[in-house]
């Protein structure tokens, strides 16, 4: 049976809050589910002692121009500190191990004590399991001190596999998002612990009342201490791909996700005891 919205939402349809950013629940159901996603974690040690901690997102595959790829949509990093002036490359590598993408980044970031993350969008390789790479160089600019390096692979089963059923729905999920403001030239969204934790909550709320609903997005806005907030909810739709389709697929959802103000996003996804799949996102900026 294909995913509903409340009754009293049909009557109503999309309700937009412009004070917070409030937007209505899932509304369609999405196409057929994709590759779950593979989220892979590291961390190294830069010249200055600095502990690094590095993510990466493998996606599904997809064939364009006749060639098969691999998604990776995300691929950021984070460490223990706040204002930390950082130096940073982001290199892609084929099968073969022909680099075909390096991008490079300095700047100081706030990392929030090692909870936000900055995030790059790189190339799509082709897919090779086992042999494409993504490899994320780090250091602290201006210190004097050498890099250290963390180089995630191609999960061996493209795009399957790897955390929790719940890990892998989120994964989807962001990756998706990332996927669809990056194929617009819109900023990718990075994760960040204080909204993704009220998405998690949201997710588990109504997953354990099996039903669907906002949230007040007020305390969001104040104690992640943001001046807008967005989120968008659902219920029914069996993987983050799924979820994903129908969100894009209603206007209120997808101007949330577009939305070229945003900066930060949490995602929570929990299944209720009837097997039924609950899913929020918390948009930040």
């Amino acid at each position: 049976m294909p995913p509903r919205l409340p009754i009293s939402s049909l009557r109503k349809g999309l309700a937009v809050v412009t004070a917070t950013g409030l937007i209505g629940a899932a509304a369609v159901f999405g196409a057929a589910a994709a590759d779950a996603a593979t989220t892979q974690t590291g961390s190294c040690v830069d010249g200055g002692g600095i502990r690094w901690t590095a993510k990466a997102i493998w996606a599904g595959t997809y064939t364009s121009g006749g060639v098969r790829k691999i998604s990776i949509n995300y691929a950021g990093w984070t460490t223990n500190g706040r204002a930390v002036p950082t130096d940073s490359t982001v290199r892609s590598y084929s099968g073969d191990g022909t680099r075909i993408q390096k991008l490079t980044w300095s700047g100081v970031y706030d990392y929030k004590g090692g909870t936000a993350y900055r995030v790059r969008n790189p190339l799509n390789p082709a897919s090779a399991p086992g042999k494409a790479k993504i490899k994320i160089t780090l250091g602290v600019d201006g210190d004097g001190h050498g890099s250290c390096s963390v180089t995630f692979t191609q999960p061996g089963s493209a795009g399957g596999g790897g955390g929790s059923a719940s890990d892998r729905y989120e994964a989807d999920v962001v990756s998706g998002t990332n996927a669809e403001r990056t194929s617009r030239e819109l900023q990718a969204l990075s994760s960040e612990a204080c909204v993704d934790r009220y998405a998690e909550q949201q997710a588990a709320r109504m997953a354990a009342e099996r039903r669907m609903y906002h949230q007040d997005l007020g305390p969001i806005l104040r104690e992640c201490n943001l001046r807008a907030v967005g989120e968008n909810v659902a219920y029914g739709y069996p993987s983050g791909s799924a979820v994903m389709a129908g969100w894009m697929g209603s206007s209120g959802h997808r101007a949330n996700i577009l939305n070229s103000s945003y900066r930060l996003l949490g995602v929570g996804a929990v299944q209720s005891s009837d097997g039924r799949w609950y899913a929020a996102q918390v948009f930040g900026a």
